[in-house]
């Protein structure tokens, strides 16, 4: 997943009200050099700009009393994808705009979902006077993604597997099911959605979203729904969130009808980046509105060292329950602990060498797994070990075009 990519609409609105800020001190900040790369705000001018990432690499991966492997990779650090961005300047400040973006498995060549444009397909309006508008499947409004130092890549992020309590069981990998049935987590792009994000004014700004049912049935009428309130200065970005997920339908307890299971999960978090060094964290909740459902806490710090051509990444994630259950139903402790470090040296503004470890170490009943490692399982059955650790190891190479 582009790192550069992630980074949510309303945060880049948000750096580029800070950019005066930022060349008065000379010093300009490390989420404004990757801002400048995305084709929304490249100074390419307008008509249709295409553009993507090719990642791949080799990742070692051992689970606990598991066997452990060698693999290809794609998107270790960024995730492979082809994108395809148009706009035109209609006047008085008013842009029309466009995006769609594929993801590429880039060790096989295959697209990584059902859908074509998987990670973005919407169009939108967009004012330096009054803000901006766009429909369709986009990035959610919540926390910035660069509270995370590895922007929520969908292998090397201990934030995108623990924080979103990626949890193995016999039925498969769930988000957050010992918290109970239909408990969510916050989805990274939202599809039929709408997002509206104001102006800054005086550093502050907002951005709400509202998404109807992507799932064909007919409740719930909601998908998702939520926003985020922020302030920057130009070196230090403060944003609070608060994000409402509703599941398909899914069956409580034998006998009564399946119905949808709404998660509140509000957050805060805070970034300073000087241009040289990069330090996060963030505190959210994990709370689904179903009586006996448990709760997820959720506290990470995350820095980011550059030096020459060198960036150098930390990120610590820490989740905690009240509540938790097993599958039985038995309330049970259910705790994780993730470290990611990582080691990116750019060989040009387009192609860079990275490195990767990472580990997550599972307490209690807990199951939550790294980069798709499998847990063993309880012999003679289909349910994963507890209390096991997973650590992995990649190297790889990317290049942008």
């Amino acid at each position: 997943m582009s790192r550069t990519a992630l980074l949510r609409p309303v945060l880049l609105c948000t750096l580029l009200a800070a950019a005066s800020a930022q060349a008065q001190t000379h010093t300009p900040s490390y989420l404004m050099s990757l801002m400048s790369q995305l084709p929304e705000y490249s100074a390419n001018g307008d008509g249709v700009r295409i553009y993507g990432t090719a990642d791949l690499g080799m990742m070692y991966a051992k689970a606990d009393k598991a066997p452990s492997r060698w693999q290809q990779q794609s998107g270790g650090d960024y995730t492979s994808k082809l994108g395809f961005y148009a706009s035109e300047d209609l006047g008085g400040g008013l842009k029309a705009e466009a995006k769609l973006e594929a993801g590429i498995n880039a060790d096989t060549g295959a697209q990584q979902a059902t859908a074509l444009f998987n990670r973005e397909s919407w169009v939108g309006l967009r004012s330096s006077t009054y803000g901006t508008l766009r429909f369709g499947n986009q990035i959610n409004a919540m926390l910035p993604l660069f509270i995370d130092p590895f922007m929520l890549v969908s292998t090397n992020s201990v934030y995108n597997w623990v924080a979103g309590g990626a949890m193995q069981g016999p039925r498969g990998v769930g988000a957050n099911t010992d918290l109970g049935p239909g408990a969510g987590t916050i989805p990274v792009r939202v599809p039929k959605s709408v997002t509206y994000a104001t102006p800054r004014v005086m550093g502050f700004g907002a951005q709400a979203i509202y998404a109807s049912n992507p799932y064909g049935t007919l409740e719930p009428k909601v998908g998702t729904r939520g926003g985020v309130v922020s302030f920057t200065n130009g070196r230090i970005y403060l944003a609070a969130s608060m994000t409402q997920a509703f599941s398909s339908p899914v069956v409580v307890a034998t006998g009564t009808p399946a119905q949808s299971v709404r998660t509140d999960i509000p957050a805060i978090g805070a970034i300073y980046d000087n241009g040289k060094i990069v330090l996060s964290t963030s505190y959210a909740r994990i709370s689904p509105q179903l009586a006996q459902s448990g709760e997820a806490r959720i506290a990470t710090l995350g820095a980011i060292l550059l030096q020459d051509r060198f960036s150098w990444r930390a990120s610590l994630v820490h989740r905690d329950t009240d509540g938790a259950r097993n599958a039985s139903g038995a309330a049970v402790a259910s705790s994780a602990l993730g470290l990611m470090l990582g080691a990116d040296y750019n060989l040009s503004l387009r192609t860079a060498l990275y490195a990767r470890a990472g580990a997550v170490r599972n307490f209690g009943a807990s199951t939550i797994i790294l980069n798709s490692v499998a847990l063993p399982f309880v012999a003679g059955s289909t349910v994963p070990q507890t209390g096991i650790e997973t650590r992995t190891f990649s190297l790889g190479l990317l290049h942008h075009f």
